[in-house]
């Protein structure tokens, strides 16, 4: 029961108004806490001394008989209007038209082709012919490109107790270099978690003097409690939706070193109840240590097509930053969606995509359809696909020789104009019976090599189930098997170093000690990213120490992500020297 009059409350246990309503929430959270249903409720905070003193300025005050429902309504009030996130800092139209020109339209290339344009039909078998639909734009080096993006950035960041010491003073030394590539157009979030979540900060543009604040607020962060992910994830989804200013891109960064074996099913049905209110966004995951939940991980940012970053050595947290940051400032192109139609002619009736690469691809029936978030300036997404093509002993008419097969439409709309373009691609072969000579038909690069990239991928996913089997043998078979194929092509291997470094990588993560430390995780992230075309890939020495990235290697990362990597590694290695 709440006090009546202020001399009930003289006489009650509690000696001042403000211990009585703090130790009424206290209770009400420990019931809350007990109760399973709501264990994701958005957590409330004791009333603050604001909320109190707006009480006090009642005329009646204390003399008002203020009952419970009175004291509740009133603080739930103040709740609702702060769990609507819509504080963030205003973005202003002069940052705005500071941004530099991508002209969607002329620098960008969409097309589709298969690994052979002449096919040769057989009378007693079908046949599968590997493609690829790509999309790719041109890259620049120029720095000035970090003032064309204005971008929203939310970190989550884990301060349970398993953070405490090196691992949490290294997050907060890897925001502060975050901090200085962040621009006056960018604006920045901060939300801790350990059994429950925290917001420290709103949106705040990074302007040198919300970077001062900012500096302020991470020296405040402190290890202690669990581990409950969703309970963040759930404030930075309600941040997102109830802002009152929108940023070109938008982004979360998870960092964590915990486990927590609810956090895919609880963010998934939060994704489920507000993914029709929410903007396009990506959420990029840092899992620290070899303990960390490395599926997990990266289940959270496939979710909402990101790369997930396996940091052992912590000390490169900070390079990972960059290099996924780089990814947002460079950010060409948002809400992309290829439809994908087959168009089978009388001589290829029964043609149909036999398989798809990757979880990008939906079968919506009679088409496919392909959904991304964002694209990157400098990158290439190449979603590749498997033909089959139906045996036929029909004889092939002149005017069927070159049917057109499949056409794939683009949609994708500028981040700075939000003009959404349109572009158009058609797969047309040259068909031959079996019986019928074809004088050249050579093969094409690049079908070829994306082609093996995914291939790669599964193998290495493949062989990592078969690890978790502890068939670690069999593993490094299968793995080795494609190594060799790969290596005997020495053209293809001399182009390709990143695909040959990550399948060495793997065999190496594949054995039984280091597939129980670091392994699985590392396996995870190669497929995860090889799949996607995007992040880093780590690299761990023979005795198990993860290493610097070889800029050689960073074949997912365009130009300015790898400047930015390179100006911090120059950095570090300069600050060493002068130590």
């Amino acid at each position: 029961m709440f006090p009546q009059t202020q001399s009930d409350l003289q006489n009650s246990k509690f000696n001042n108004f403000d211990e009585f309503v703090k130790q009424n929430t206290q209770s009400q959270e420990k019931k809350q806490e007990n109760n399973s249903f709501i264990r994701f409720q958005t957590y409330v905070p004791e009333p603050s001394h604001h909320f109190l003193n707006n009480l006090r300025s009642k005329p009646d005050y204390p003399q008002q008989q203020l009952n419970s429902t009175q004291i509740k309504n009133e603080y739930k009030q103040q709740t609702i209007s702060k769990n609507k996130y819509d504080d963030d800092e205003q973005i202003e139209e002069q940052a705005k038209q500071s941004f530099q020109k991508f002209d969607l339209d002329k620098e960008l290339i969409f097309e589709i082709k298969t690994l052979r344009k002449m096919i040769q039909l057989s009378k007693t078998q079908n046949q599968y012919l590997p493609g690829i639909i790509s999309i790719k734009t041109k890259d620049q080096t120029n720095e000035q490109d970090l003032n064309r993006i204005g971008v929203d950035l939310i970190c989550l960041i884990d301060k349970s107790s398993s953070m405490q010491g090196r691992k949490i003073d290294t997050v907060k030394s890897s925001l502060k270099v975050l901090l200085n590539f962040l621009t006056d157009q960018d604006r920045l979030s901060l939300i801790v978690f350990n059994d429950k979540a925290q917001r420290l900060t709103p949106l705040k543009r990074t302007t040198q003097n919300n970077k001062q604040y900012f500096l302020s607020i991470f020296e405040q962060i402190v290890s202690t409690g669990g581990t409950s992910i969703a309970s963040s994830t759930e404030i930075a989804f309600e941040q997102l939706k109830t802002r009152k200013y929108r940023n070109n891109v938008s982004s979360i960064f998870l960092l964590s070193d915990g486990q927590d074996p609810d956090a895919i099913a609880s963010i998934e049905q939060q994704l489920k109840l507000i993914n029709e209110e929410l903007p396009e966004f990506t959420i990029h995951s840092f899992g620290f240590g070899e303990d960390h939940d490395a599926i997990m991980m990266t289940s959270i940012c496939n979710l909402k097509h990101g790369s997930f970053y396996f940091v052992q050595n912590i000390n490169l947290l900070d390079e990972f930053f960059v290099e996924a940051f780089g990814g947002l400032k460079s950010v060409v192109g948002e809400k992309l969606q290829i439809t994908v139609t087959l168009q089978p002619q009388t001589i290829l009736k029964d043609l149909k995509i036999f398989k798809t690469y990757g979880n990008m691809w939906t079968n919506k029936g009679n088409y496919y359809e392909i959904d991304l978030p964002i694209l990157i300036q400098g990158s290439r997404k190449d979603f590749v696909f498997e033909l089959e093509l139906p045996r036929t002993d029909t004889k092939i008419q002149d005017d069927q020789r070159n049917p057109q097969i499949i056409d794939v439409k683009l949609q994708i709309t500028d981040p700075i104009s939000k003009i959404q373009i349109e572009k158009r691609a058609s797969l047309v072969l040259t068909i031959f019976q079996q019986d019928e000579q074809i004088n050249q038909n050579e093969e094409d690069e690049e079908v070829l090599t994306q082609y093996n990239r995914v291939i790669a991928a599964q193998v290495i996913d493949n062989a990592r189930k078969s690890c978790q089997q502890q068939e670690y043998q069999k593993a490094q078979n299968n793995i080795d098997n494609l190594l060799v194929r790969f290596q005997t092509n020495q053209k293809f291997s001399s182009q390709n170093p990143q695909l040959i470094q990550d399948l060495q990588q793997a065999k190496q993560a594949s054995t039984r000690q280091t597939f129980n430390s670091y392994g699985q995780g590392q396996m995870m992230q190669i497929s995860s990213n090889s799949y996607k075309q995007q992040g880093v890939n780590s690299v761990f020495s023979p005795d198990g120490q993860q290493q610097q990235q070889n800029p050689r290697f960073q074949t997912f990362s365009n130009n300015l992500q790898s400047s930015m990597v390179n100006t911090l590694q120059l950095r570090k290695t300069q600050n060493q020297i002068g130590n």
